[in-house]
């Protein structure tokens, strides 16, 4: 009997190696069995809890462990497992994805021939809802192995039925990588985003509890540092600076709102040990980067812009300044925490893609790292690997695109809830970087590959993802390799065609609709700046408030990110409406012109420099100019008078506007209304003229009818003499 154990097999062709085993399969005691499909589908479910050797090697001996359940209604007996195991690896690595989906179909088969050999018996009989535990085992030298590759391994579960038909009862699919010492490795570099949804007042309240629980041990964020800890020569870390600020405030106690109230948070202890350790990890990393480049000036964090912000949306609403302020305060705020700089500044883009009017914008910021999904900047030649870095065209230049590979990070972001399931992640994982260290050339230009979540706030299971990152490091087609590492080569080696930025990324960004109440507040801070004669401790805290509730984690989670708004546009409006006009009720001018007496207060804790201008309704009726420069020192009042012109007699209504010394609107209007006197003393004149003139003609017209009459008996006598 001959057992191809010897790595020499790998130059022999793969048709003779299984012709050969085939024509002796009766001997090796391996079995051929033809496949029956199951047309009642899986009634045992399969849970592996153990598949040992990670990376088999001759001599070793593979294992595979775990339990049964009998999830159907009938008892099943004669209960069997076997190992099946396919007769040659995979040749694309669309075929993972294919061989994958095949867990889902108890009737399709991922493999050639099982091996009767290592069939063994699991329990004469299995009731409903009964639990058996299973074991199959077989020295790697009896495998039927051919050349290095990804084969695919099923434990297939046999039984017989109620009906007395034996037959697949169930199964477990899974990949093995079968590669020597002596394979050429890839670099593998690992990208750790720390990275939270900043739920953060301007007042620095929180609006729930999201970040304290993931601080917490066994938290998303406590395990995310804990595995990365473990793990400093692989990992490499990327942090939202805005995370860094929250948990060193709420180191030093913090609030959270509940509804209407505010309780005392009690994870500050923990807040504290967690900017402790990351700080360790960080300097651990750091002297691991030292031993290779022999500079430790910066820690190897690089941070995100400030909350995260969605770049590609902000910029679209016109909102360009925000995203260039929340790049350049990031590495800023980062350093301040850490009391170390970091290593710079990088943008993840949320959808894997950017659109030219982003990039530009982002490079323009003196961002110079982004970070995108593989097929973003695909290959111009076929058939290539998109391996780790290439370059990003903007109008400021190129920016080094690290692109991450969408595989793994699909593979990633697959169920990790079970032990099962951790370890169809990990082997998925493993076969997904054999494969590809098969694929990528020796001579290619470049060998390093990017590994990352696809959503970086992701919520992995630490133990599945620390048992991922040994794996890794012990396999011999994988070798470590940071970001640092990467930025170092030569962008432009591979030729790429830049990839659209089409309707699904567009429909993904924040919603305009959102986007215009966080302009609203924008708008409400400008106004509110603008007056007061000392800004800091306000302005930068709402600043900051506005620019978390721009965050691409509302994407995700929009009724948290309203809920956000909502608060900084009601609390900026509480701070505006404590400088206001007192002024109200009826003021009567002396005649047309006249002036206007104003009463405003101030309300703050400092003072403010302000305008103030009469409007009326309508406003052809009313004639005033604005009055400027008007400084009220904090907890007072100022009373001013303007010149104002009212036209016409009835009542006028007007409204007292406070501006801001550009002349911007600000705070809400006062209402008052206006009466002129010089009407009413007009139309009396009129009254009088009236009058004199009526009693002027009703005179006239009498002495007119006396001297007639007069004149009439005159003439009368002369013409018929005295009267006898």
């Amino acid at each position: 009997m001959v057992f191809l154990s010897d790595r020499t097999r790998s130059g022999r062709s793969s048709v003779l190696v299984i012709s050969f085993l085939v024509s002796t399969i009766g001997l090796m005691g391996l079995g051929s069995s033809p496949v029956a499909a199951d047309p009642t589908g899986s009634v045992i479910a399969v849970v592996v809890d153990r598949i040992t050797p990670i990376a088999p090697q001759p001599g070793d001996t593979l294992r595979i462990s775990g339990k049964l359940l009998n999830s159907s209604d009938s008892p099943l007996t004669k209960v069997s497992a076997r190992l099946g195991i396919s007769a040659s690896p995979l040749e694309q690595r669309a075929q993972i994805a294919q061989q994958s989906e095949l867990e889902l179909n108890p009737e399709a088969e991922p493999v050639d021939y099982f091996l009767n050999k290592t069939k063994v018996p699991i329990s004469e009989a299995l009731l409903p809802g009964d639990e058996a535990n299973f074991a199959v085992s077989i020295p790697v030298n009896d495998l039927p192995l051919g050349r290095d590759g990804v084969y695919t391994l099923m434990v297939e579960v046999l039984g017989t039925d109620g009906a007395g038909q034996m037959g697949r009862q169930g199964g477990f699919r899974t990949f093995m990588p079968w590669m020597g010492p002596d394979s050429n490795p890839i670099d593998l570099v690992w990208l750790w985003p720390l990275i939270d949804y900043p739920a953060q007042e301007a007042n620095n309240v929180l609006l729930n509890e999201d970040i304290p629980r993931s601080l917490a041990p066994g938290g998303r964020l406590d395990s995310l540092l804990t595995v990365g800890s473990d793990n400093a020569d692989k990992v490499s870390w990327v942090a939202d600076p805005q995370l860094l600020q929250v948990v060193q405030d709420m180191a030093g106690g913090y609030q959270v709102r509940n509804g209407e109230s505010l309780s005392v948070g009690d994870s500050s202890t923990e807040s504290g040990q967690w900017i402790s350790r990351l700080k360790d990890a960080l300097l651990a990393s750091q002297d691991l980067d030292s031993v290779k480049s022999g500079k430790s000036d910066r820690l190897p964090l690089r941070v995100t812009p400030y909350a995260d912000i969605d770049a590609g949306a902000v910029t679209g609403a016109g909102m360009e300044t925000n995203v260039v302020l929340s790049t350049t305060m990031a590495a800023g705020v980062a350093s301040s925490v850490l009391e170390q700089a970091v290593s710079g500044t990088l943008y993840w883009a949320p959808s894997g893609r950017l659109n030219r009017e982003t990039g530009d914008l982002l490079a323009s910021s003196g961002v110079r790292t982004v970070i995108l999904r593989a097929n973003a900047l695909s290959p111009s030649q076929p058939n290539t690997i998109s391996t780790g870095l290439g370059v990003l065209g903007t109008t400021y230049g190129g920016m080094n695109a690290v692109l991450i590979d969408p595989g793994l990070s699909t593979t990633l972001g697959l169920n990790q809830s079970s032990q099962s399931n951790a370890i169809l992640m990990r082997q998925r994982f493993l076969a997904e970087t054999a494969l590809m260290s098969q694929l990528i050339r020796k001579d290619a230009p470049s060998r390093m590959v990017v590994a990352g979540p696809r959503e970086i706030r992701w919520d992995p299971s630490s133990e599945a993802l620390n048992t991922l990152l040994g794996a890794t490091g012990s396999v011999p087609w994988l070798q470590s390799a940071s970001l640092s590492d990467l930025l170092t080569e030569d962008s432009t080696a591979i030729p790429r065609k830049r990839g659209g930025y089409g309707p699904k990324s567009q429909k993904a960004e924040l919603p305009s609709a959102y986007l215009k109440k966080v302009q609203k507040a924008s708008d409400q801070l400008a106004a509110l700046t603008a007056v007061l004669d000392n800004p800091r401790g306000i302005t930068r805290a709402y600043a900051e408030a506005i620019l978390r509730a721009q965050s691409n984690a509302w994407r995700v989670d929009p009724a948290t990110g309203e809920e956000l708004v909502s608060s900084i546009t009601t609390s900026l409006q509480d701070q505006t409406d404590k400088v206001y006009a007192l002024s109200q009720g009826t003021i009567t001018l002396s005649g047309e012109s006249g002036l206007v007496p104003v009463t405003i207060a101030n309300d703050l804790d400092r003072s403010v420099t302000i305008g103030v201008q009469l409007r009326g309704n309508p406003s052809a009726r009313l004639e005033s100019k604005p009055l400027y420069e008007i400084t009220i020192e904090p907890g007072k009042k100022v009373s001013v008078e303007l010149e104002a012109v009212v036209v016409g007699g009835r009542t006028l209504s007007a409204g007292v506007q406070l501006l801001t010394p550009e002349g911007q609107e600000f705070g809400r209007v006062a209402q008052i209304e206006l009466v002129s006197t010089a009407y009413a003393r007009a139309a009396g004149w009129v009254i009088g003229a009236a009058f004199v003139a009526m009693v002027l003609f009703v005179v006239v017209g009498i002495t007119r009818r006396v001297h007639k009459a007069a004149t009439g008996a005159r003439l009368d006598a002369q013409k018929n003499g005295p009267h006898v």
